[in-house]
């Protein structure tokens, strides 16, 4: 799996969240995409528009030096229409902004205020031409600030259109696979610890199985071993098998819970009975574990009363489990 994810601890609360943001994030995607299409849409339409603009613009441009030239060849006086210009303007531009899927884009206007301003043009020399003269430049101003404003739009758009272009790359080919990264690392993370509980619990569900089928075969068995019978009748309790440390003290409920000693007693005795020379021996073995219990009861039960619930870890070294337990430990 790829490294490139975010540094995040596996949980399912985190895995709902990483959910939570690629849908988000999917969602701007999505938006960021229909975005650029308007957007585009919009850049094709502008930019048909300022080629013929541009083609407008050398026809008029040129319609105007001519009649200026044509004018300065007819030695046409426009000193008057100089002097009645001196006071205010009569052509204005006006900015105003549009919105384009939230781009906006200004607009530039242009306004005349009184086009035939000029009564006295006509007493002075080319009159006539001075007029138009000043009609074609009129025409080449409007046609100008026609061109700047579809110009500047067009470099508007374009620079959105790439923005736009650099967070739709980010969120397809960084952001998407990175939470898509994290979540299946999420994902792993987690399948790893349920098949880790799951092989702990069967290993556990197979010793519990296993010590109980042990424990069952050992009272099945009318006989037990010499070495068996002595651990049984000893009652030594830091004598432990090898490989074995000591640990901490059971109560005799717990201890009944593994070993049923009352029946366990009763078969030893009835098979003692039914062999020659062994009912001194059955009751000789039921009178010693007899007895370990009893004491491991006061013990417990004295415990209890001063109020020590727990054994700290330098008194549990010094307590073991009785030789029944150890026999049985040594048998898993």
């Amino acid at each position: 799996m790829s490294v490139d994810r975010l540094n995040i601890f596996p949980s399912r609360a985190n895995l709902v969240l990483m959910k939570q943001r690629i849908v988000a994030a999917t969602r701007g995607l999505n938006l960021l995409k229909r975005r650029r299409d308007a957007l585009e849409m919009k850049l094709r339409e502008l930019v048909g528009e300022l080629d013929a603009a541009r083609e407008v613009v050398d026809k008029v441009m040129s319609d105007a030096i001519f009649s200026m030239a044509k004018a300065n060849f007819l030695d046409a006086d426009m000193r008057a229409c100089e002097l009645m210009r001196m006071e205010r303007a009569d052509i204005y531009m006006r900015i105003r902004n549009t919105k384009v899927a939230g781009l906006l884009l200004p607009q530039f206007h242009l306004y005349v205020e009184n086009p035939s301003s000029c009564p006295f043009t006509g007493l002075s020399r080319g009159g006539e031409q001075v007029e138009v003269v000043r009609e074609r430049f009129q025409d080449a101003v409007r046609t100008l600030v026609t061109l700047a404003s579809l110009e500047y739009s067009v470099h508007t758009l374009q620079d959105g259109v790439r923005q736009n272009n650099m967070r739709v790359n980010g969120l397809e080919y960084v952001v998407l696979p990175r939470f898509q990264n994290t979540v299946n690392y999420i994902r792993d993370e987690l399948e790893e610890y349920e098949r880790e509980d799951f092989y702990r619990l069967k290993r556990s569900q197979a010793k519990q199985r296993k010590r109980k089928e042990k424990f069952a075969q050992m009272l099945k068995t009318k006989n037990l071993p010499a070495a068996a019978l002595t651990e049984l009748s000893g009652t030594g309790y830091q004598s432990v098998s090898p490989g074995h440390q000591p640990v901490s003290r059971i109560s005799s409920v717990a201890m009944r819970e593994d070993f049923d000693m009352n029946k366990f007693i009763t078969q030893r005795q009835s098979t003692s009975d039914q062999t020659d020379g062994g009912a001194a021996r059955g009751r000789g073995s039921s009178r010693d574990i007899s007895a370990i219990l009893e004491a491991n009861e006061e013990e417990q039960q004295g415990a209890e009363r001063k109020g020590s619930a727990f054994y700290s870890a330098q008194d549990q070294s010094k307590h073991v489990l009785p030789p029944i337990k150890h026999f049985l430990m040594d048998t898993q």
